[in-house]
């Protein structure tokens, strides 16, 4: 099978076909297929025409990336103890000019057996093909030597590795890497990825410590976290390792280090890491990986090492520590009341490590030890953490947001129900209230059997969330902001309703009509709630269903109350909100009847009537209003121009019900027979009707008009905003 990344041709790789793809260079035989090798069962063998530098390329040059830092490398076997070979990568032009060399350090034969050369370049500017040349140094005339798993390819450190690949992987020699206390570097076949790995060997018994060499100390930031990690394998199980971190100041100074012990065991790679955060004169860093010997040649292979801001291995924007998220060093980001925690390679969601909780009986709480500051009131926010569950169970996430002095200002709690088996991202949204400071996260399993398992990961506490934001606006109404619609996938539907205490919940009318079940098409929404009763407090509930219309997460609004005059009601369009008016009431009130619907039939013989009736009608009667103004006047005449049912809303205190109603002829007296006297006595006869059916036509505070005061120009107007939809809202 061909190596992943390979820029040679499979027959170059592993010679398995013949020797073709190979041609002699300087000083060689022409190269010929033999048996045995380090991938598939054949390999190349090339002899040497006399004692000295012996060279066999490609036959072929290949195509490669301009700029890019490319890694050649093969398997050698020679012919003895002590003999020498190297790899290069020649650049070409594409006219064929060799522009440059990049080669590999010599490497001694320790013994008769296959081992690896390897070199790393950048490809020049100008470059459009390279060779591959093995170079061995022959003593004598007709020296055999064998190749195979030759390879060219791009270098690929790990995500935000901040160390070159050689200091990651030692897959050309251990150069990166400094001998710093009580032991000899070299390389060993021994690998986690690749092919080779950093090999520390103990010359004495006591603390030993290789640490990156002096030019590979990467620049640092002040003030931000970093993780360094490196897969370790030793000799002798049981033996104490410390990874660290060396903080170094401009000069060149150290000003402090960083570390975590760790104790791995022998025949397998255990990931060792330590996080902290910059101090605030740092501006480089190197790592150190220090075990310690009990004697002389003991061993620890070490591979993959990273030093890396932890941003750049978490969840884009998670405000979370690193290991707070994802368990990487231990648990103490983490306080468990009613059970135990531990870190764990059981079940693993992201990097090596997660955090395995057992019940000890009872509620479980987890909850993070330190709460997360720098909250902006008024954002939304989401707490995710990802969950493995062993059974079929209910769990809670909750949030707790704390003012400056650590005080809960606001509690919310989600429920979650799930099977066991795989992992699982729960996404709980909320609003910063006023007066959050900070924020504290806690995971709770109520009523856990003892010994009862859940695993957590990659907890995430980002901007954004399934949240609903409302405020009042003009018109008597409720501006309405939903974020987060995207929170279940595009094939959920929203629906938006209205509660109020005592009254049940309601929906919102939207653009349309009612907001249910409405498709996802995007992550945000905005509606406008002119139904909404006045003067009490009134919530918005965003509800999300799957494509089977199950509920699988909602969020409730602050409640608010939305100003209501002592004196004055509300005469509302529920189609074309502009049109609403807020008139005072004149005496006398409403007198209100309420209608039979019944046939009397006097029956001969009998003393009473029978009577057939029908449910009782609505109510009817008079409203008073006065208007004081002309444009009082002209907003009253324009609400009742179009005849459409209209909306009543009074004052809470007045015990009267808000009622959709069809107003009939109209009367508009002057209070005094003076004309420059504009008040006005209106009365309105009123017949309660059903809520009309339809949706909402633009807003009552907010028109093209609005628009354009914003700014002289669509620059000014647009700043800011990234849709039409930001434009339209005011957002």
């Amino acid at each position: 099978m061909a190596i992943t990344g390979n820029l040679l041709p499979a027959n170059a790789e592993s010679v398995e076909t013949d020797a073709s793809a190979w041609v002699a260079l300087t000083n060689s035989t022409n190269p010929l297929q033999a048996n045995g090798g380090t991938l598939g069962s054949k390999s190349m063998n090339f002899r040497s025409i006399a004692a000295g530098d012996v060279q066999i390329g490609l036959a072929a040059r290949v195509t490669v990336t301009p700029g890019a830092e490319h890694w050649a490398c093969a398997s050698v076997f020679p012919p003895g103890v002590g003999a020498m070979s190297r790899i290069e990568i020649r650049w070409y032009t594409a006219g064929g000019s060799l522009i440059s060399t990049s080669a590999g350090p010599y490497v001694t034969a320790s013994a008769a057996t296959w081992h690896q050369v390897g070199a790393v370049g950048t490809a020049p500017a100008n470059a459009a093909k390279a060779d591959v040349v093995i170079r061995p140094n022959a003593s004598v005339a007709n020296q055999s030597w064998f190749a195979d798993r030759i390879f060219l390819g791009l270098t690929a450190v790990s995500t935000g590795n901040l160390l070159p690949f050689n200091t990651e992987t030692a897959e050309v020699d251990a150069s990166g890497w400094f001998a710093a206390t009580n032991c000899l570097l070299s390389v060993s076949t021994a690998a986690f990825m690749w092919y080779q790995s950093l090999l520390v060997t103990s010359s004495a018994a006591g603390a030993v410590m290789t640490r990156t060499a002096l030019s590979q100390a990467p620049t640092v930031t002040p003030g931000v976290e970093y993780v360094a990690y490196a897969y370790v394998t030793p000799s002798v199980s049981g033996l104490p390792l410390d990874i660290r971190i060396y903080w170094r100041d401009a000069s060149g100074t150290e000003i402090s280090s960083s570390s975590s012990t760790w104790t791995p065991a022998t025949s397998q790679w255990t990931r060792v890491a330590v996080v902290d955060t910059a101090p605030p004169n740092a501006a480089a860093a190197r790592i150190a990986v220090a075990p310690t010997a009990t004697a002389a040649g003991q061993q620890w292979a070490v591979d993959r090492a990273v030093l890396a801001p932890t941003s750049a291995l978490m969840v884009s924007g998670n405000l979370l520590p690193y290991n707070t998220s994802d368990f990487e060093v231990n648990t103490s980001g983490w306080t468990i009341t009613g059970g135990t925690s531990a870190r764990t390679a059981e079940q693993v969601l992201t990097g090596s490590y997660a955090m395995k909780l057992v019940a000890g009986g009872g509620d479980v709480v987890a909850t993070i030890t330190t709460p997360v500051t720098g909250i902006v009131e008024g954002l939304g926010y989401q707490f995710a953490p990802c969950l493995y569950q062993t059974i079929a169970r209910t769990y809670q996430t909750r949030i707790e947001w704390l003012n400056s002095a650590g005080d809960a200002v606001r509690t919310r709690w989600q429920s979650w129900a799930s099977s066991p088996g795989g992992w699982r991202a729960p996404a709980m949204g909320d609003l910063a209230p006023e007066g959050a400071a900070s924020v504290r996260l806690s995971l709770i399993v109520p009523d856990a059997a003892l010994g009862e398992v859940l695993y957590l990961d990659r907890v995430q506490l980002t901007l954004g969330g399934l949240t609903v934001k409302a405020e009042a606006a003009g018109g008597g109404g409720a501006a309405i902001t939903l974020r987060g619609l995207t929170t279940g996938g595009p094939t959920y539907n929203w629906s938006l309703v209205r509660i109020v205490t005592g009254s049940g919940s309601l929906p919102v009318r939207g653009w349309t009509g009612d907001l249910t079940s409405q498709p996802v098409i995007g992550d945000i929404a905005v509606a406008r709630d002119y139904e909404a009763p006045l003067g009490v407090p009134v919530q918005w509930r965003v509800i999300l269903t799957d494509a089977g219309g199950v509920v699988r997460l909602t969020y409730t609004s602050d409640p608010i109350t939305l100003d209501a005059e002592i004196t004055d009601v509300w005469l509302k369009d529920p189609g074309l909100p502009q049109r609403s008016v807020k008139v005072t009431v004149a005496t006398p009130m409403p007198t209100w009847a309420t209608p039979a619907r019944q046939g009397v039939s006097r029956v001969r013989g009998r003393r009473l009537p029978v009577v057939i009736s029908d449910v009782r009608g609505g109510k009817t009667g008079d409203l008073t209003v006065v208007t004081e103004t002309t444009a009082d006047r002209e907003a009253l005449d324009w609400v009742l121009a179009s005849g459409s049912p209209l909306l009543l809303q009074w004052p809470p205190g007045w015990g009267e019900e808000d009622m959709y109603v069809s107003i009939g002829d109209v009367q508009a007296a002057p209070v005094v027979d003076y004309s420059e006297f504009h008040d006005r006595t209106w009365v309105l006869p009123l017949t309660e009707v059903d809520r009309p059916i339809g949706g909402v036509t633009g807003s009552a505070d907010r028109t093209w008009q609005t628009v354009k005061d914003d700014g002289s120009t669509w620059s000014e107007v647009l700043s800011g905003a990234t849709t039409w939809l930001d434009v339209y809202s005011g957002a």
